[in-house]
């Protein structure tokens, strides 16, 4: 078990394949609130929490703004928002700073950032499209919320 400081007990980290979740390359700003509001309702997220969206064209950089309090990441090419955002998950003492982090996306390439995690006593959350999540990324999350048509259809708690 890891130990996380006093105050980043209550953290969560989002990080947010906009890309995946709105099934497209080409993003636009009111995808981007769509999605906002729809993470915000369901999780509470709050100032306290890191929202990071990836992004793999640079020309949805000005569409992910529309989430002002975001940070966005941006890798360019194939798989290039999944990369950037693993680099976060694997670079930035995430184990440390918080205490839950939410995936959302389904791509099958978080596998292996989520078993590390959550092999640090982090708790973590898959949010994805049910008709979009691998099987593979489930088998590393504590929990799953899986959508059908931007609403939550399934919510597993899911084995140690």
């Amino acid at each position: 078990m890891n130990e996380r400081l006093g105050l980043n007990s209550h953290r969560r980290i989002f990080v947010v394949d906009i890309e995946n979740v709105i099934g497209s390359g080409a993003i636009t700003e009111n995808d981007v609130l769509r999605v906002k509001d729809s993470l915000e309702g369901l999780y509470s997220i709050c100032s306290q929490d890191l929202v990071v969206i990836g992004v793999s064209h640079s020309k949805n950089v000005f569409s992910a703004h529309a989430w002002t309090s975001s940070r966005i990441v941006l890798k360019r090419g194939h798989d290039g928002a999944d990369l950037a955002l693993k680099k976060v998950l694997r670079d930035e003492s995430v184990a440390n700073r918080f205490r839950e982090v939410v995936i959302v996306s389904g791509d099958g390439i978080f596998s292996e950032e989520a078993g590390l995690l959550r092999g640090t006593g982090l708790r973590v959350t898959i949010h994805a499209e049910i008709r979009r999540v691998a099987t593979r990324l489930l088998r590393f999350a504590s929990f799953a919320n899986l959508t059908y048509e931007n609403k939550v259809a399934v919510q597993l708690e899911l084995a140690a």
